[in-house]
């Protein structure tokens, strides 16, 4: 039997034990967080900590995810500091709900997706305006190619009218461009959306099966390349319906445009058309000055010859392409990038925090 002192003193002993483990694992776990928030530069009497950033793209191999990762490979090889997870995704839509959640998000969208979700329109309505997400630059522009065969009767938009048009995959913006002009110009209901997209697209068209197919897409592209090799066609004037009815008034995330000379090898004449805006975009709290360097390196001379590697349409990063993007308030990194290029910041884009 335990005496009333050997009892104390076996209770004291196993409190003293104790309380040194626990002074341990708090100096060392403090030391482990400590160490795991900084990144040596290369000298120790220097260190920064470091920065973890997500971009999210689209499907593998698809162009968001080719800018997602062009932007990454520029930042982090100028700040070593900065790490970035590339994020795939369902693309625009998806893309904005998250940046809007994620504090150290950003994503590659469609401007038609940044202007919607920021105010809460359309498909973002029942769930509100995703107020957080903001503007940082236009990455490449998208050309709605409203393609036909060479002999087809369809000379204009309104000629659609009894035909069958592929449209676009259903819930893609391709699709929704076409749903979007057609009820301004009242003949919504009295053509026949396919709903198919790209090469898929293209192949109904050569086959027989669709009179037209629309691609809001960047040029050149492949399955149109794939289909001037097999069929002689031309495109369909899709600016001039779209001021006559107002498009861009109700619509300002579009603009007019015109397909690159060239753009198929003079297999396609140059057509007006609608075109879209392809942007990144960050959530608000992102550091400012993070989003000012990193348009500082994607925009100089080995920055955008880097972006060029990646995808071609990144000729379309210019300074004189940026105000494009503008159709929401602007990151104000972005706005100190910006206003320092002399480029004029609308009122609509002007930062709200």
């Amino acid at each position: 039997m335990f005496t009333k002192d050997r009892f104390s003193h076996r209770n004291l002993l196993h409190i003293s034990i104790f309380v040194a483990l626990a002074v341990l694992v708090a100096f060392y776990g403090c030391s482990d967080k400590q160490s795991s928030e900084k990144v040596s530069t290369g000298d120790d009497s220097s260190r920064q900590e470091k920065e973890w950033l997500s971009i999210m793209g689209g499907v593998i191999g698809g162009s968001f995810s080719q800018f997602a990762g062009g932007i990454s490979h520029v930042l982090t090889h100028q700040e070593s500091h900065i790490k970035i997870s590339i994020e795939a995704s369902a693309g625009s839509i998806e893309n904005t709900r998250r940046v809007n959640e994620d504090t150290e998000g950003l994503g590659v969208v469609f401007a038609s997706e940044s202007y919607l979700g920021y105010h809460g329109q359309e498909i973002f309505a029942e769930e509100g305006p995703k107020t957080n997400i903001r503007m940082v630059t236009l990455l490449f522009i998208a050309y709605d190619q409203f393609s036909t065969l060479a002999n087809s009767d369809v000379h204009q938009f309104e000629d659609i009218v009894g035909k069958k048009i592929a449209s676009g995959a259903s819930g893609s913006g391709t699709a929704q461009t076409l749903e979007r002009l057609s009820k301004l110009a009242g003949i919504w209901g009295e053509f026949t959306p396919i709903y198919k997209g790209g090469t898929a697209a293209a192949e109904a068209l050569q086959d027989g099966q669709v009179d037209a197919f629309q691609w809001l897409v960047s040029v050149p592209n492949s399955a149109v390349i794939q289909l001037t090799t097999i069929k002689s066609i031309r495109m369909i004037d899709l600016d001039t319906p779209a001021k006559k009815y107002g498009f861009y008034e109700k619509y300002p995330f579009y603009l007019p445009g015109s397909l690159p000379e060239g753009a198929y090898e003079g297999k396609v004449k140059p057509v007006k058309t609608i075109v879209m805006p392809t942007v990144l975009i960050s959530n608000k709290a992102v550091n400012e000055e993070t989003i000012y360097k990193l348009l500082k390196h994607v925009y100089s001379p080995e920055g955008h010859q880097s972006m060029l590697q990646t995808n071609q349409a990144a000729a379309d990063m210019t300074i004189g392409n940026g105000p494009k993007a503008f159709v929401i308030p602007l990151h104000r990194g972005a706005y100190k990038f910006w206003s320092e290029q002399g480029v004029e910041i609308p009122a609509h884009a002007m930062p709200m925090d």
